[in-house]
């Protein structure tokens, strides 16, 4: 008897001490459970689509690659939309076959040298009616700026044109590798974008570019500090209300040099933040962080699209760590 307690008792010690060594298994936050995954087919399945924004086209879910010309022979490419009754269909059980989206070409032509080369793509998409608008980062010889480009769709011949004319320059606020004007939205016939890091230790005075419609007009206007990258954003609502993404990856802690402790630095933040236009500025309202992860995992999904739907969210990764589209709420 009593040896059969001496092997009992080494056991749990052994058990306990492997468990407590085990620092995958440390919790430092939370993870939402309001997810609901949608399954996908076709192209919008493949990790390599890069989703690089979504944005609302009436009443369909537009889904922006980062390089559209990967994704047709004809023009320069295509980018893709589902239609909003479909996603309503998967999501109340109607239909919960996975969803293939359809395609509309676009056409781009002039703006190849900052739109296909390497290193360079589209990041955001949004709509004024029938026009279309559209972030391009591009990387040359190192450096990293922002274009926005106009252009218009016509839904029924499945086709966006893009005015290679129309484009104007913004300037990196932080000269960081590969960041650059990752949002755009609309609010009252005017293009806002907002550019990817504006922490306190990378920008200490960030804005975001405010466009007239026609993009032939620029100012800059006041972004408050926020540490991690925004991705994108929600339309704003008519008081000027919009959500945007807020992203910690831990292995870009050195390049934007967030206020995080040692023990939070090695973990991803995923949470969406609530802004307003208001009075010539975009402030940061006082609703609390809508916390999606923090704290369980060192990899984190890279979310790269956000629309309001109905009372919640519907996102988009990037290829980290695959194409995913949730919808939150």
């Amino acid at each position: 008897m009593k040896l059969k307690f001496l092997v009992f008792f080494i056991l749990s010690i052994s058990f306990i001490f492997i468990v407590s060594c085990r620092t995958d298994e440390k919790v430092i936050g939370e993870k939402s459970s309001n997810l609901t995954h949608i399954q996908l087919e076709g192209d919008l399945a493949e990790r390599r689509l890069e989703a690089s924004g979504l944005t609302w086209y009436k009443d369909n879910l537009i889904i922006l690659p980062q390089f559209p010309h990967k994704w047709d022979d004809q023009f320069d490419g295509a980018i893709y939309f589902i239609p909003k009754e479909r996603i309503e269909s998967y999501l109340n059980g109607e239909n919960r076959n996975p969803i293939k989206g359809e395609k509309i070409l676009f056409a781009a032509e002039g703006l190849d040298e900052i739109g296909k080369r390497k290193g360079s793509g589209y990041e955001a998409i949004t709509f004024i009616d029938d026009s279309v608008y559209l972030s391009i980062e591009s990387v040359n010889g190192g450096e990293s700026t922002s274009y926005i480009v106009s252009g218009v769709i016509n839904f029924e011949e499945r086709k966006i044109t893009l005015n290679a004319n129309s484009k104007i320059e913004v300037e990196s606020q932080t000269g960081i590798h590969n960041m650059g004007e990752e949002t755009i939205l609309t609010y009252n016939a005017s293009v806002f974008s907002i550019h990817e890091a504006n922490g306190a230790n990378v920008n200490e005075l960030p804005t975001a570019a405010k466009l007239n419609e026609n993009l032939k007009e620029k100012e800059k206007i006041s972004f408050p500090n926020i540490e991690y990258r925004i991705t994108d954003a929600t339309s704003a609502d008519t008081v000027g209300k919009f959500f945007a993404i807020n992203y910690f990856f831990p292995g870009e802690f050195d390049k934007l040099k967030p206020n995080l402790s040692e023990e939070e630095k090695d973990y991803a933040i995923e949470q969406i933040l609530e802004f307003q236009i208001l009075d010539g500025k975009i402030i940061r309202t006082k609703k609390a962080p809508i916390v999606i992860q923090k704290g369980k995992s060192k990899k984190g999904s890279n979310w790269e699209g956000i629309v309001k739907l109905n009372e919640g969210f519907l996102m988009i990764t990037d290829m980290f760590p695959e194409t995913v589209l949730v919808y939150y709420k």
